[in-house]
């Protein structure tokens, strides 16, 4: 019955017995345990919309409700669900309506009547797989004597038998110590391990005959919770993206494209729902409206709205028809080398989308194999990547990415990653620590630092079932813990509505923390990065500038005077100083206040610092002014900076800077700022006005007139009469 759809029929069979409801106080009971097995298995299929179908067949139970009872035949059996898509309604009847009863039935018998309903479930259908999942202990009676038919149905019916239930390789010497340290993975208490009976063994011994007859696998209660506390993603059968690699005008090989990786999303928002309710459902939908910023918050249509853009101080309305019509036009769908380059040049932060694809020649053209293969190899052995372009379909934005060799033993392929624009790159500036001798690290510091990177290391960090060691948090095997918590908590608000959200579960817990083993390995260095690193409490004085401090009588007797406020650093008392924090950089709001806060700052010498701080806030001022909107700001700003610098010594880094940003201005074409600070005779800081200077009075004359200017009463060519439009712009 195997077909492509991917589709899995299931039936789970549990035990309700006696047996299954036996455990010491403050234990899980083996019922307790696979109903929350059970719980999980739905979780997975309800959440990842899968399209599987599941049944469920409990046997223990006070009544019989089968299709093969007959007089003493397959009694206290009972069909709980048909096979159907998993459901709440089912994931609710699992956790709250499953009841442990007194009643012992032959699981033999389950067996017999999971396979019945599974024989008849599929036909007419098809489904990848069928598999029986038994839950029991195997502590109740059973026959015999179906043994070979039950092998040999399930061999027919193409059927995979599961068995979670006691530990067959557990010894009874162990259990005891089993008991004290064994906490089923997920499981909020001591799942307990009782000593197996003499009836337990026999059933033992019957399932382990099955089991390797048919080829099925069993999972003792705890190993089961911890393998079903992931969540299964949706599975989607991969459609090929078919294309043509163009290398060239005469070169085009056609292939085939796969998603590799692709970024973990949940299968639907869950945003909306339905709530019922006296026979009706009450659908829940989202309005939105739109309102003016007004006292009346006048209400408006969205027929009314048009979009805007600021283009300096002006807003730019653009329409759809606007933004259609000027909308990059990618043309049809292409898969196009730009060219080649060696593999370091593609730096990893480079790495830009939310997925990898896996480029191989189409199947059914032998050609397109060759020329694919020989691609491969030369990308290979040279070193080098292929950078692309990429338009999936004529209404897709163009991507660029590189394609990178990746060849196995049975396998060789292209891997596509995306690459950023130039305006996807931002670049971010910070100070260096070399900027304050107290913060520059020394050479043991940064020893111990390297050493606690390498202690970390993960690809060591786990061990094998042959005690070799592996990789840790391996993509393969880690599952997302956003997903599951998720999961956890939309289960449990739909089953519980008005009851608060539940603990995280352990194990989504467990793969926030770090591996046991690198924390061990760590913990030495960890100890010596606090002796190297030591950290002091800073004692605030006692005296702040606080309202209780400025106000507060300086003596209880009457009479007494009170005191004076405190000051600031310029003698004058400001609200603004009293609430203001340390000043530690030039600001873009006011640079001229922060500057002189900076350099008057008689513990530290920070000129230096604050000087080039300044230097970058005036080359931003004036180039990205728009015509001359912040000139006045940056002049102020250029006049501090040379009072400044002749008051404190420092003329030759001004004088450097001006030089460096005259090239600046003419390179940027904003020399109409040069002519006002010609007009304000803003020059060289001279031997006149600095000792430590040697640029004379003609020098900086000379500087600042440059090329011969234009005459004074020569009317300057105002730049209104620059198009402000964008559009004629373009």
């Amino acid at each position: 019955m195997a077909g492509e759809t991917g589709k899995e029929a299931m039936v789970i069979c549990l035990d309700v017995g006696p047996s299954m409801n036996q455990a010491p106080a403050g234990h899980e009971t083996c019922l307790e345990t696979s109903i929350k097995a059970i719980s999980r298995i739905l979780q997975r299929k309800v959440f990842a919309d899968s399209k599987d179908e599941v049944a469920l067949v409990l046997f223990g139970t006070p009544n019989t409700g089968n299709e093969l009872a007959e007089d003493e035949e397959y009694q206290n059996i009972t069909v709980a669900k048909p096979m159907g898509p998993a459901t709440l309604d089912l994931l609710e009847y699992v956790v709250k309506d499953i009841q442990a009863s007194n009643i012992s039935a032959d699981f033999v018998d389950a067996l017999v009547v999971s396979m019945d309903l599974l024989e008849k479930s599929i036909k007419g259908k098809k489904f990848s797989t069928n598999r029986i999942v038994l839950f029991s202990d195997l502590g109740g009676e059973f026959s015999d004597d179906q043994l070979e038919p039950i092998i040999n149905g399930l061999k027919s019916l193409d059927t995979e038998l599961n068995l979670i239930g006691p530990d067959f390789d557990a010894e009874d010497e162990d259990d005891d110590e089993d008991n004290k340290n064994g906490m089923a993975d997920g499981a909020s208490n001591v799942f307990h391990r009782k000593e197996k009976t003499p009836q337990q063994r026999a059933g033992e011994a019957l399932m382990k005959h099955i089991l390797e007859a048919v080829d099925g696998t069993c999972y003792s209660f705890s190993d089961a919770l911890g393998a079903l506390s992931f969540f299964q993603c949706r599975s989607v059968k991969q459609t090929a993206w078919k294309c043509k690699l163009e290398i060239g005008p005469d070169l085009k090989i056609p292939a085939c494209g796969y998603h590799k990786t692709k970024e973990g999303k949940m299968a639907r928002s869950w945003g909306s729902t339905y709530i019922k309710g006296a026979g009706k459902e009450y659908s829940i939908t989202n309005v939105r409206s739109y309102h003016l910023n007004n006292e009346e918050e006048t209400e408006i249509s969205q027929d009314d709205l048009v979009k805007g853009y600021r283009y300096g101080s002006d807003i730019i309305p653009m329409s759809k028809e606007d933004m259609d019509n000027m909308a990059y036009k990618s043309g049809a769908k292409c898969f196009k080398v730009l060219g080649f380059t060696k593999a370091d040049n593609i730096k990893r932060h480079h790495y830009l989308g939310d997925g990898t694809m896996s480029f191989v020649s189409d199947p059914g053209d032998q050609a397109a194999g060759v020329a694919m293969s020989a691609l491969i190899q030369a990308l290979y052995e040279t070193n080098m990547v292929a950078i692309v372009k990429k338009v999936y379909s004529s209404r897709s934005q163009p991507r660029i990415g590189f394609l990178s060799p990746h060849i196995k033993a049975k396998y060789e392929c292209l891997y596509f990653t995306e690459l950023p624009f130039s305006e996807d790159v931002r670049q971010y500036t910070f100070s260096s620590l070399s900027a304050n001798k107290k913060h520059q690290p020394t050479d043991e510091q940064l020893s111990a630092v390297d050493d606690l990177i390498t202690s970390m290391d993960l690809f060591k960090s786990n061990e094998d079932e042959d005690d070799e060691k592996e990789e840790a948090f391996k993509p393969k095997l880690t599952f997302n813990p956003y997903l599951q918590r998720a999961y956890q908590c939309l289960q449990h608000r739909a089953l519980n509505p008005n009851d608060p959200l539940p603990e995280i579960d352990r194990v989504v817990e467990s793969y926030l923390e770090p591996p046991k083993e690198v924390l061990t390995s760590c913990e030495p260095q960890v100890e010596k990065l606090k002796k190297l690193f030591k950290l002091e409490r800073v004692v605030k004085k006692k005296e702040d500038k606080t309202g209780e401090n400025l106000w507060k009588d300086g003596d209880v007797n009457e009479g007494a005077p009170a005191k004076k406020p405190k000051l600031d650093e310029d003698g004058d008392f400001t609200m603004e100083s009293m609430a203001k924090g340390k000043v530690t950089e030039v600001g873009t709001v006011d640079p001229v206040k922060d500057f002189k806060t900076i350099i008057s700052q008689k513990h530290e010498d920070r000129f230096t610092e604050a000087a080039k701080q300044m230097q970058e806030r005036i080359r931003s001022l004036v180039l990205d002014s728009f015509r001359d909107q912040f000139y006045d700001k940056a002049m102020e700003c250029l006049k501090v900076l040379r009072e400044e610098s002749a008051k404190l010594g420092e003329p030759d880094m001004f004088n450097s800077f001006l030089k460096e940003f005259k090239e600046t201005l003419t390179e940027k074409n904003k020399t109409n700022f040069w002519d006002k600070m010609y007009t304000e005779s803003l020059t060289l800081i001279d031997s006149s006005e600095s000792s430590e200077t040697k640029v004379t009075k003609q020098e900086a004359k000379k500087f600042l007139e440059g090329e011969e200017k234009k005459p004074k009463d020569e009317p300057v060519v105002q730049e209104d009469d620059e198009p402000e439009d964008l559009l004629a712009m373009m």
